[in-house]
């Protein structure tokens, strides 16, 4: 299959519902998407909104964190856990997961005997019978000891095991309090027919297909080279990926696309072809949509430069001095083109921002403007600013 780069993005937007061409509303909607593209990374940062939020208000109309909040921790559809990186995922996939879960177990221990701190798994008994008598509980109120080295952040060592506990699936998150994980047994979280389903896969190599079929998914299309798209425990490496590719393709559960000017082939999953804005082209209503630092459809950065000639990079962990842009800053998308990005600012009352970036062959309109505003102001609902929009922002964008 031949496509066009501008076939190509009208594909992977429609794909990730940011076209308006299949809308999505409440809760009912946020499981829709979670079950087409199977997980949403998790971030504690909060700048304007959690990752995973940002990644729902740009494609769930009147979307606010409580959906997300009650379904992971009320309803218990869906749970966090470890996919492409930390993620929320629906719970059913809990069994498929049993892989990934012996992978990450395995490198944590490695990595608390590489830290010298191997002698936290001698807590694990006294943890699992705390929380059996006293329910969910954070780390620091089971017990507190320092760690030789810091390890992922914790300086806690009880906090280190609960974790790997967690990633082990011996325990789960119970509900979240801003930043912290309160964590109960896994038999309080999940429910025992997903709990003791037995391991969908015989092999290694069937969950290995099942797991390149699902990130195939989790983005729209994705290429064999190695990136962001291809990130997460569990993903086999480059050579195998490729023989996957070839007997899905041979299946016909995946077809190869070609992109115009680009010579790496692409692999999308043959049932969502037909829905590829080249049978269902983009409706005219082209909101802009501010798109989140992790989000599901610029995982591969390189892939988003050759597709939609993009440059992206999130600037956090980058010294202040070496920035391009900034700290923390949003790709701008309308219709199926990256038109700018944009820094926002902390504020109680209003939506303020910083900066304003255009890319550099944008017309700028006044219908451009329009929909930009009105992106605005649904974002700023969306952050629960009562006092809307700060007027600097629209100065900003009159004026850049």
């Amino acid at each position: 299959m031949k496509i066009s780069k501008e076939e190509a993005r009208q594909f992977l937007v429609s794909h990730q519902h940011l076209d308006n061409a299949h809308p999505l509303y409440r809760k009912e909607g946020v499981l829709q998407y979670f079950k087409k593209v199977g997980c949403v990374q998790f971030d504690p940062l909060n700048i304007v909104g959690r990752n995973a939020d940002l990644v729902l208000q740009s494609r769930i109309k009147n979307y606010k964190p409580e959906m997300l909040e009650e379904l992971l921790y009320k309803e218990r559809s869906l749970v966090d856990g470890w996919d492409k990186v930390m993620s929320i995922y629906p719970i059913k996939d809990w069994a498929y997961f049993h892989f990934v879960r012996e992978l990450r177990g395995k490198n944590i221990r490695l990595t608390l005997k590489n830290s010298k701190s191997a002698h936290g798994l001698d807590y694990i008994e006294n943890i699992l019978e705390t929380l059996t008598k006293n329910g969910a509980l954070q780390p620091k109120q089971i017990g507190k000891g320092a760690t030789e080295n810091s390890i992922w952040g914790h300086k806690n060592i009880y906090s280190a095991i609960m974790d790997y506990l967690f990633h082990i699936g011996k325990v789960g998150v119970s509900k979240k309090l801003n930043v912290n994980k309160v964590y109960d047994l896994i038999e309080n979280i999940i429910p025992p027919h997903i709990l003791n389903a037995p391991i969908p896969f015989e092999t290694e190599h069937e969950f290995f297909k099942w797991y390149v079929y699902r990130r195939i998914a989790s983005v729209g299309m994705l290429w064999n080279k190695s990136g962001g798209g291809w990130y997460g425990t569990g993903i086999p490496d480059k050579k195998t990926r490729q023989k996957i590719f070839e007997e899905l393709t041979q299946q016909g559960l995946v077809t190869a696309i070609e992109v115009e000017g680009i010579s790496e082939k692409f692999y999308a999953r043959t049932a969502d072809i037909p829905s590829a804005p080249k049978e269902h082209p983009l409706p005219n209503n082209k909101d802009v949509k501010f798109i989140a630092p992790l989000d599901n459809l610029i995982w591969d950065r390189d892939m988003v430069s050759k597709v939609f000639g993009f440059d992206y990079t999130w600037e956090v962990y980058i010294p202040a001095a070496k920035r391009k842009y900034g700290y923390y800053v949003l790709p701008v998308l309308w219709g199926n083109r990256f038109i700018a990005r944009f820094e926002p600012e902390k504020s109680p009352s209003h939506l303020s921002i910083k900066n304003w970036w255009w890319e550099q062959d944008i017309v700028i309109t006044g219908e451009l403007i329009n929909y930009i505003t009105q992106a605005m102001e649904r974002f700023a609902v969306f952050l629960g600013k009562e006092q809307g929009v700060h007027k600097s922002v629209y100065e900003k964008l009159t004026f850049l």
